[in-house]
């Protein structure tokens, strides 16, 4: 008789809160966003403030139109300092390396997650961790392929949020001309939009870091199943925090194969504003996590808590 295989559970990273321990790569990318949106900001002010008045009105008085000085010269200098400040702050902004400034945090969340599955594949089988090293994964050339994949995709968002916020400032500044606005009032309308396109810019930063983290770790371990023969599953850990969304968190403690995880985030935006994770475990001759009962029992009752605490709030 075969010997029921020892139960070894996979190392799951993070928190409930941060399944993913990207946290840090996050809170950078948030910040820079914050700060590329900041200089922006203060440049497409100052691009508005610099076209010449004829004459403002006076908010004491009956209001009139402001005339504005816009020579058809002066728009086209306008419109090229616009894309010169969204070039300079969204578009080709570069490091000292001369590499796209987003560039930097998909290799980073790519390379976390494949340093994750490593570390927990190596755990688990033996014969993983003997002939299977993180350098020689992000050396590999399909390992780079992923990553150039994920960053060329990064960039045509980036290069596509670009244009739409030059054609929605220039739309802003040109009916402020046409119409007389008071400056304060389109100076506003300028904060307002590009605080609308940082908060969107927040959100898609969050989506891609765990995404490309996710593809990583399952890139690797279909890598494992196929030249090691390991039998693999994805035990899929929810973040269970207030905003996450019910049909995500009741997956907790589940087992997936890479094809339903993979069709799962592919409808439903499932992908977007996402912070589960999935975690390698291994299957026995039935086609069966190995896991402790601990960690079953663990993971129920997580899931009973969020579920209490959300049928609280409701």
């Amino acid at each position: 008789m075969t010997p029921k295989p020892r139960a070894r559970n996979p190392a799951i990273p993070g928190t409930t809160k941060d399944r993913t321990g990207a946290a840090g790569i996050l809170r950078r990318a948030g910040a820079d966003i914050n700060r590329r949106f900041a200089g922006l900001l203060r440049d497409v002010l100052a691009i508005f403030d610099a076209i010449r008045i004829i004459e403002t009105n006076d908010d004491r008085l009956e209001p009139r139109p402001v005339l504005y000085a816009l020579t058809p010269d002066e728009l086209a200098a306008t419109s090229r300092a616009l894309q010169e400040a969204l070039d300079r702050w969204i578009t080709a902004g570069r490091d000292p390396g001369n590499a796209f400034w987003w560039a930097a945090y998909d290799a980073e969340a790519a390379q976390l997650g494949t340093a994750q599955t490593a570390a927990n594949l190596g755990n688990l089988s033996p014969a993983y961790a003997a002939a299977r090293s993180l350098e020689q994964i992000v050396y590999s050339e399909a390992y780079r392929t992923r990553v150039g994949i994920a960053q060329v995709k990064s960039y045509e968002h980036w290069t596509g949020l670009s244009a739409e916020l030059r054609a929605e400032l220039s739309q802003i500044i040109g009916r402020a001309v046409v119409d007389g606005k008071n400056p304060r009032v389109v100076r506003a309308e300028i904060a307002e939009r590009l605080d609308v396109s940082r908060s969107r810019a927040l959100l898609y930063s969050q989506t891609d870091i765990t995404d490309t983290l996710r593809q990583a770790r399952m890139a690797e371990a279909d890598h494992a199943r196929e030249v090691f023969g390991l039998s693999i599953g994805l035990l899929w850990t929810s973040a269970l925090i207030p905003t996450t969304r019910p049909w995500h968190a009741s997956r907790n403690g589940k087992v997936y194969t890479s094809a339903q995880v993979k069709a799962f985030y592919a409808v439903n935006g499932n992908r977007y504003r996402c912070h589960c994770a999935t975690t390698e475990c291994l299957l026995d001759e039935d086609g069966k996590p190995i896991l402790t009962d601990a960690l079953k029992r663990s993971m129920a009752k997580e899931l009973a808590v969020w579920e209490r605490s959300a049928k609280a709030k409701r």
